[in-house]
């Protein structure tokens, strides 16, 4: 199942992304170098966000048979400005702290547990194991959006 090298990856993400954030000076942080499009500083934050609700996921997922979730919209539920005035100190303390708690509960898991299919409008299926590797590929999708947004030059940065 390869469950075991996922966890591995999923609890390095904090170190990761510290690791990216050291590297960017402050003056790019809060900058939204795409008119309409996240910060450094949002992307960062908004993994912490997304933390919370990717834990009370895995309980549903553990308590609950065929959980039935509705979508999470960030842009949709909070004012534009509200992820660049969370504090970003705070939130990488949080994120690693939520992080290790969803590691220690998914280490709970049982073969039922990874194996129970839930509903969700946005997905064509959706199971405790399908949400590991896509909680996986939201932390680098994000860590790949702050790294491109840092490194690229004006002139290259695509309105993506």
């Amino acid at each position: 199942m390869l469950i075991d090298k996922k966890l591995q990856i999923l609890a390095a993400a904090p170190d990761l992304l510290e690791d990216l954030l050291a590297q960017i000076p402050s003056e790019l942080m809060k900058e939204r170098r795409i008119p309409g499009k996240w910060s450094i500083h949002e992307h960062a934050v908004h993994l912490e966000e997304a933390q919370k609700m990717i834990i009370e996921r895995f309980r549903r997922f553990q308590n609950e048979t065929n959980p039935i979730f509705t979508p999470y919209l960030p842009g949709d539920t909070v004012p534009d400005d509200y992820l660049g005035d969370l504090d970003l100190t705070q939130s990488m303390v949080d994120f690693r702290k939520h992080r290790q708690e969803m590691i220690d509960l998914l280490s709970t898991f049982t073969e039922a547990q990874w194996t129970n299919e839930g509903s969700h409008p946005e997905y064509r299926n959706i199971s405790a194991l399908l949400w590991v590797r896509h909680v996986m590929m939201h932390d680098h999708f994000h860590m790949y959006r702050i790294e491109e947004l840092w490194l690229t030059t004006p002139e290259y940065l695509r309105k993506a």
